[in-house]
Formats: C-alpha cells, sequence, structure tokens
C-alpha cells in the first residue's frame, strides 16, 4: 500500500481535491482529507508527503501518428527549429552523415512560415546537401513534402502522375503527398520501426502520458506499423501497465474487423480533407487570398457516408480527419446518417481536428454526442502562425477551434498532439487551451484543459471507468507535478513539469530489449488495445 498526502487534484466530475489518496494493488482505494485509523499504521516508507508539489491523473494524448512520429523522435531527425533554409541545410548535411548507410531517409518539420526566406526549400536545395540517399521532407502541416532526385527517381509513376506532384520544386500536395509518404514509409527497414516504437514509449513517460490514441496505417507493406504497434503496445502494457488504443487509418472496414480491432479512422485514408498549410482544407467559402479556392475533399460524400453506415453496423468507433468547415459538415453528415440507419446511443464517434465549425454543425454534433479531439498546440506554433492564417481565412480566423464553445454547448472534447505535426508534451496543449491567441474568450480554465489530457481522452475510447480522474476504485494512474496548476496564471504554465509517472500504482520504468518486448509481446494476456 502507498499513501499520498498532499494536494490531490482529482479531476472528477466534482473537481474535488484531496489531502489523501491511499493505492493498493495498483488501484485507489481511499481519496479523503484525513487518513483513517485503517491505514494509520502504514509504515512511513510508504508514505510519499508531497510538499509544494501536486498529485493528478496522469496524461493521455488523444490523436497521435505514433509510428510516425517515433521514426521522426529516434530513428530520423526534425528540422523545425531551423531558422531559414541554409540552416535546414546544415543540419540535414549533419544527420545525413549519420544515416549515409540508410536505405531512405524521411525527415520533418519544414515550414515557410518560420524560415526567413518565406517559402519551402525545393528539390535543388536538397540535392545540395543530399544527392546520394533517397530524402523526403515532410512539412509541419503532415500534408505537403518537399523531396530530392534521388527519391524522385525511386518513385513509382502513380505517384508522378497525382494532383499535387511538382517535379521542378520537389513538392508534393493533395493525393501525390498521400501516395509519396506511403511509397517512402514502404523504404523504412522494419527494425528501425521496432526500435523507434519500444524507444517512444519511454519519450511519452517523461512527459507524464500513460494513455495514446495512435493512428496507424500509412504505407508500410501489410500494414506492418499496426502489427509492430499493436505487438509492442501489448508488450509494453504488460511490462509497465502503459495504455495504446489503435485507430487503423483506413476505410476498408474488413480489414479491421478481420483484426479484431474496435475502432477504424484518424487521418490519410479516413481524412476528408486537407489542411491550411497546404490551402487544400475543404471550405464552405473560398481562401481570403484565393477566390477560386475551396480546398478539395479526398472523397464523394457518397463514398464517406457508406463508409459511416457499414464500420456503424459493425459497432466499430469512428475517427475522421476533418480541418475545414465544409469538411467538418460532411463528417457530421456521414455520422448523422449512420446513425439513422443503424441507431447506437453511445457510440464515441469522433471527428479530428474540427478547426472550424458551422454553427448548424456544432448543434448537431452536440445532439449526436459526437466527441472532437482539437490539438490546442497548433493555436500556438510558430509554423503556422496567427498572421497566416489571418491572410487565408480572414476574419474566419476568429471563429477558429472555439474551445470554450464546445465545451458550453456540452461536447466531449479531447486534446491530442497530431504528434509528428506538434510535440507530444500534455503541457504544451493545456498552454494553448488556456491561451487562445485567435480568440481570447475561447479560452478554457485550467481546470477544463487538464480535463482536456486527462478524462476526455480517456473518455473518447471507453476507459473512462478505469482511468482519467482519481477516484475510489479506478486504477493509480497518476503524475507527481513539481508545482499546483490550480494557483497558476495560464500564462505560467510552461513551467510545469512532470516529475514522475505511475502507471496501476508503480513508478514508470524505462527499458526494454528488442527480442524482450516482442516476446512479452506475444505471450501471455492480450492487452486490450
Amino acid at each position: 500500500m502507498q499513501i499520498y498526502h498532499g494536494k490531490i487534484i482529482s479531476l472528477d466530475k466534482g473537481d474535488n481535491v484531496y489531502e489523501y489518496l491511499a493505492e493498493d494493488q495498483g488501484r485507489i482505494v481511499y481519496l479523503g482529507d484525513s487518513l483513517p485509523t485503517e491505514y494509520s499504521n502504514v509504515d512511513n516508507s510508504n508514505v510519499v508527503e508531497l510538499g509544494n508539489r501536486v498529485l493528478m491523473p496522469s496524461f493521455g494524448d488523444g490523436h497521435m501518428h505514433f509510428s510516425n512520429w517515433a521514426l521522426i523522435a529516434v530513428s530520423y531527425f526534425d528540422v523545425r527549429e531551423a531558422k531559414d533554409i541554409s540552416e535546414i541545410q546544415q543540419i540535414i548535411r549533419n544527420k545525413m552523415a549519420e544515416n549515409k548507410k540508410k536505405k531512405a531517409v524521411i525527415a520533418f518539420g519544414v515550414s515557410k512560415h518560420s524560415v526567413k526566406e518565406k517559402r519551402l526549400i525545393c528539390r535543388k536545395e536538397l540535392d545540395d546537401v543530399c544527392s546520394d540517399i533517397p530524402l523526403i521532407l515532410v512539412c509541419y502541416d503532415g500534408h505537403s513534402a518537399v523531396f530530392n532526385s534521388k527519391m524522385m527517381e525511386k518513385f513509382p509513376d502513380n505517384v508522378k502522375s497525382l494532383r499535387g506532384f511538382d517535379a521542378a520544386k520537389g513538392h508534393l500536395f493533395n493525393e501525390a503527398y498521400l501516395a509519396g509518404t506511403d511509397y517512402a514509409a514502404s523504404l523504412v527497414p522494419p527494425l528501425d520501426l521496432v526500435n523507434s516504437i519500444i524507444k517512444s514509449f519511454d519519450l511519452l513517460a517523461e512527459k507524464g502520458v500513460g494513455l495514446i490514441h495512435a493512428t496507424e496505417g500509412i504505407g508500410f507493406p501489410n500494414d506492418l506499423d499496426i502489427t509492430l504497434v499493436s505487438l509492442i503496445a501489448r508488450a509494453i502494457a504488460k511490462k509497465s501497465q502503459f495504455q495504446t488504443r489503435l485507430f487503423f487509418q483506413t476505410m476498408e472496414v474488413e480489414k479491421v474487423l478481420k483484426r479484431k480491432l474496435p475502432r477504424i479512422g484518424g487521418c490519410f485514408a479516413t481524412a476528408l480533407d486537407g489542411c491550411f498549410g497546404a490551402c487544400d482544407a475543404a471550405l464552405h467559402e473560398p481562401y481570403s487570398n484565393d477566390p477560386e479556392n475551396k480546398g478539395i475533399f479526398f472523397q464523394e460524400e457518397d463514398e464517406v457516408i457508406e463508409f459511416a453506415k457499414k464500420a456503424n453496423r459493425e459497432g466499430l468507433q469512428i475517427e475522421m480527419h476533418a480541418i475545414g468547415d465544409a469538411a467538418v459538415s460532411r463528417a457530421v453528415k456521414a455520422i448523422e446518417a449512420a446513425l439513422l440507419d443503424h441507431p447506437r446511443k453511445d457510440h464515441r464517434h469522433t471527428i479530428i481536428h474540427a478547426c472550424l465549425i458551422p454553427e448548424a454543425d456544432m448543434k448537431k454534433i452536440a445532439e449526436l454526442d459526437i466527441g472532437i479531439t482539437l490539438q490546442p498546440s497548433f493555436l500556438i506554433s510558430p509554423l503556422e502562425p496567427v498572421s497566416y492564417l489571418e491572410e487565408i481565412l480572414g476574419g474566419r480566423v476568429e471563429n477558429g477551434s472555439p474551445l470554450k464553445s464546445l465545451l458550453n454547448a456540452g461536447i466531449h472534447v479531447s486534446g491530442g498532439s497530431d504528434a509528428p505535426v506538434t510535440y507530444p508534451d500534455p503541457i504544451e496543449g493545456i498552454y494553448g487551451a488556456c491561451n487562445h491567441p485567435y480568440d481570447p474568450p475561447q479560452s478554457v480554465s485550467i481546470v477544463e484543459a487538464l480535463k482536456m489530457y486527462t478524462y476526455e481522452v480517456a473518455w473518447t475510447t471507453f476507459d473512462e471507468k478505469d482511468r482519467g480522474s482519481l477516484e475510489k476504485g479506478k486504477i493509480a494512474d497518476m503524475v507527481i507535478m513539481n508545482q499546483d496548476p490550480l494557483i497558476m496564471n495560464p500564462e505560467d504554465l510552461r513551467s510545469l513539469k512532470v516529475e514522475k509517472l505511475f502507471l496501476s500504482g508503480k513508478e514508470y520504468q524505462s527499458g526494454m530489449g528488442v527480442m524482450g518486448m516482442l516476446w512479452n509481446g506475444l505471450t501471455g494476456r492480450k492487452e486490450e488495445i
């Protein structure tokens, strides 16, 4: 048994704060403001005095491209900190020296908004620093990319023939981006993928994350990422109780049923539109800087509706990427049609991103009990500044990511990073949610932001009975924070730090060899994913 004494932030329905929490065999057995006599004889070595620190539920990440981010974080590299194109080139030059034996290299984080040239790097500039290894540099938005000549030589003809392929500049947009990154993923050695996934759980734990919603299914042969994330996530859960909930990014319902997974969707194959970075998010009205452009849809409306109906009939939980207001309308229409076709009271269907939401659709989202998973870190990212959004959206930017309005409408809103688009750091998301830069009244309270990354992430995947808040009987997934967020000013939230992560009452322990991890995944109890 372990006793914690100090400030205990429960994040339960009543937002209760306690002085004592008792954990026994991985479950919370007591919460209160005084310690009952039956616990008074607990050895002092089993009592944790928090002092100025606080205990609260561990964090979740409600939407991330886990294996993609893992590869960037562990096996490849990121250029988002570069201030100009020469810095990007220098990062690539240095990193390619470490990756000279790679079959191909996938890097991330380029943005025309964060470099002084205010444009994307081009193919020739990549060739200047990397001419002998195929290289693809994915843009910060996860919907466009730049490639070098060696990669262009390898691209199959079907990639080169798609909308958005620009051979001269070496740029990929629209369908060419989806196909091009799928192809690049097929060049990743499986061992690189395995090592990256294993090590990345430790990186998440350092941020106090104990539950992730991993969207997988992008280009790997035979959906290898699905297989490996499933296998390794089970091993991690067996070892440390870290929880992974997998979303298969496909509209092929049969593939999900064959693997006996309960969830379908995410981005890529289930992305209804593009993004603001590539100006291909689907809008009801044209972009302010381009009166001929309303963005694009990746599927026909009938196709999306039939997919939603089929997945809903099979009892699957659906998630769909929709950024522009027209895409959000299409997602709402598809889910509404599916629920009319086959009513379900507790479906937990979710729209990811939902950056612009028409007022009528917000009402329907509430009525249909559709969840929304937002990425508040987008709001504060220098890679996509407010000035750029004002240029392309005009006054509509003030209606972007209406966090407070969504909560006031009674909608379940969870927080995610969309990693690698932003770093999977819940503190950054909490800061963004409490300091909304487009429309300050849409900022949420600190308690509401904390719940977006704890209780609401658990609720989205039916985990709230066991996780997401500190309550008697629940699993003791907890973090010790260096200070009390409830008494902080919102602008100071970035100084919050995670000191320790506990999963099922035990402090998270990092590190496990590849073979041990795979063996644990293949044997023993099959953990839920």
